[in-house]
């Protein structure tokens, strides 16, 4: 698993149970691509199997931009494709790990320019972070096209109007990174050339502990979003109960994703 000649656009390494995984396009801004695309597909699936991932960061080769989104002269889809109307699918079903079913504690670092498409991961992360350098900002009414699955992902996350003015100002402003900290985007800001190191710890404080109860944490949390509070909490009740009944034998699995599917429910 992991192999670095199976990605074209990402670098993958795997150390104590933390992978970490770095954009790899930096003369394009780290913008995705088809190929991209392609390569986080088949990352989230070898990381939904490998027990031996037990937290995940994500970061970018260094240079101007985390991500500046999609690459907007080649797109996101290959060349041949021609989708029907109702068959057309988000960049955004490809490129999150929790819409891909990875439970696995996502921890982003950024630095320089996130744009657009850059929060299609911000919006899953369960810890980011970033350098004293980092920018924020949606360009999509600069150039006449609708803004909607970005910042709606953030709804919940951080206040309203700080999304809507996000939105309305394209990127004649930009949420600098002190900002970010005060309207809860990010959780710390370190300086530049401390980015990698601090993300990395933070991954192998978490990696270091049990993972089903980890998992089903953040599994737990994640779902709660689109639920009612009554609901949320009548799951998470079950989640509990999952979750010493996995550490309590004495083969316990190492991932949520191996727990019964019907224990899930």
């Amino acid at each position: 698993m992991f192999q670095q000649e199976d990605y074209q656009t990402i670098l993958v390494d795997l150390a104590d149970g933390v992978l970490t995984v770095t954009l790899n396009r930096a003369e394009k801004a780290n913008c995705f691509n088809a190929a991209m695309i392609g390569d986080f597909d088949r990352l989230w699936d070898e990381a939904r199997k490998c027990a031996d991932v037990r937290c995940i960061v994500l970061r970018a080769a260094p240079g101007k931009a985390f991500c500046t989104g999609v690459d907007v002269r080649n797109g996101w889809r290959e060349s041949d494709a021609r989708p029907e109307p109702f068959d057309y699918g988000d960049p955004g079903d490809w490129l999150g790990p929790k819409s891909n079913k990875v439970w696995k504690p996502f921890v982003i670092a950024v630095h320089g320019m996130a744009a657009g498409g850059a929060f299609y991961w911000l919006n899953e992360a369960d810890i980011t972070i970033c350098s004293d350098d980092a920018t924020f900002f949606d360009p999509h009414l600069k150039f006449g096209k609708l803004s909607s699955v970005e910042p709606i992902g953030m709804l919940g996350r951080i206040p309203y109007q700080e999304i809507s003015r996000m939105v309305l100002m394209a990127d004649e402003e930009r949420i600098g990174a002190e900002t970010a900290l005060r309207m809860s985007l990010v959780t710390e800001v370190v300086e530049q050339g401390k980015l990698w190191d601090r993300a990395q710890a933070i991954a192998e404080s978490i990696a270091a502990r049990d993972p089903v109860p980890t998992q089903g944490s953040i599994k737990a949390l994640w779902e709660a979003q689109s639920l009612g509070r009554d609901q949320a909490m009548a799951r998470a009740v079950q989640y509990v109960q999952i979750s010493k009944a996995a550490v309590g034998v004495k083969a316990a699995p190492k991932s949520i994703a191996q727990v019964e599917p019907w224990k899930l429910r």
